[in-house]
């Protein structure tokens, strides 16, 4: 299961439902069985109780976007009894300490951090830093 990001994008092209063209063609994902209407966005049911969430960095995410109502009614629908455990994965991370890369995911962390934090995500998986970094202690 993949989400896309900003290498993903061809920028030759204006029209964002087109700048995924590549991506949209080899990595069709279950996006429409979680009711997202995009491709960049989605989530599905791992075995164990675990509901991971894909979020498009590299699509609109502000409040009132389709990512965001999806994200809403995504996170609204899961039954904390049945699936203890919900992950999110994106892109762009919303805190680094890489000084080329700060700030890259500032604008979709004022967006929706707030949703994960009343959801009570219990874990934030990012990429795009070329990095190793963790916030809290593995021990």
């Amino acid at each position: 299961m993949v989400t896309q990001g900003n290498h993903d994008m061809e920028s030759y092209l204006v029209d964002e439902a087109e700048s995924f063209m590549a991506y949209n063609a080899r990595w069709l994902m279950p996006y429409k069985q979680s009711g997202s209407t995009s491709n960049l966005y989605y989530s599905f049911d791992v075995a164990g109780g675990v509901h991971i969430i894909m979020l498009g960095s590299c699509t609109e995410f502000e409040l009132g976007s389709d990512q965001y109502k999806w994200l809403v009614a995504d996170l609204d629908a899961i039954d904390r009894k049945a699936t203890p455990w919900v992950i999110v994965s994106v892109h762009m991370p919303w805190y680094n300490t890489n000084y080329e890369h700060q700030g890259d995911g500032e604008g979709m962390r004022l967006a929706m951090e707030e949703l994960l934090y009343r959801a009570r995500v219990d874990v934030v998986f990012a990429g795009h830093v070329h990095a190793y970094e963790r916030f809290v202690s593995l021990y």
